[in-house]
């Protein structure tokens, strides 16, 4: 029986390309302050939309500013720490509303830069419907992100729930689904069209379901609370 449902962050509950265009103006200031760079949000975007590697260090040559990696890690903070201007959707939030009342526990597992996600988290308001928030890279660095079963056993211990009783909901096929190897937990894969939506699945692990509306949800809880 399901008595809690874990989402992941990013192209999950919200659309991750918005964290960038969000970072990218920030950055953009920067680099007009710093180095004079106009319009460089215009110009990051059109980079980041040819190719999303090394973004900066290809912005700085075609603007032939010589830099060092000090300089781009400086960049990266800036993206990193600043304040995101993001949202839910208003699916989103309906959705979380009506399980944030019922009878099923609520969290949150993400991977990523603890400063980082603790600013998406705070700016999507998150704390108001999550019963529990679990950052993996604050548990111990990069080793404990998904599929590391760590942050799936620690939130059922949080939630005084086993570990089958957990549904996860997530959307990259090269990391969200692979847990279920390690820990017996029913998954739901969100196509989100996000940046990882082509991406094939970790280990060939599929989820036990898919959906293209965050609703849908209701309806597989409807069936496994059923077939219970």
């Amino acid at each position: 029986m399901i008595k809690a449902i874990i989402f992941d962050l990013d192209d999950t509950l919200y659309r991750e390309y918005d964290y960038v265009l969000s970072g990218f103006r920030t950055v953009a200031d920067f680099l007009m302050n710093k180095y004079g760079i106009e319009k460089a949000y215009e110009k990051l975007l059109k980079l980041f939309s040819l190719d999303k590697n090394n973004v900066y260090d290809r912005l700085l040559k075609d603007e032939n500013i010589v830099f060092s990696d000090d300089d781009i890690s400086d960049i990266a903070a800036v993206y990193r720490n600043h304040y995101p201007r993001i949202s839910l959707p208003p699916d989103i939030v309906s959705t979380l509303k009506i399980l944030r009342h019922g009878k099923y526990k609520i969290g949150l597992i993400t991977d990523g830069r603890s400063i980082q996600q603790a600013q998406k988290i705070k700016a999507l308001q998150l704390h108001e419907y999550m019963d529990e928030i679990i950052v993996t890279d604050a548990l111990g660095g990069v080793g404990y992100r998904k599929p590391n079963p760590a942050s799936f056993i620690l939130m059922a211990q949080r939630l005084n729930i086993d570990i089958s009783n957990l549904l996860y909901i997530g959307d990259n096929p090269r990391k969200d689904f692979a847990v279920k190897q390690y820990i017996p937990i029913t998954t739901v894969r969100f196509m989100s069209n996000g940046f990882y939506a082509k991406e094939d699945y970790l280990d060939n692990v599929e989820p036990d379901y898919i959906i293209d509306n965050i609703a849908s949800i209701f309806d597989i809880l409807k069936l496994l609370d059923y077939s219970v």
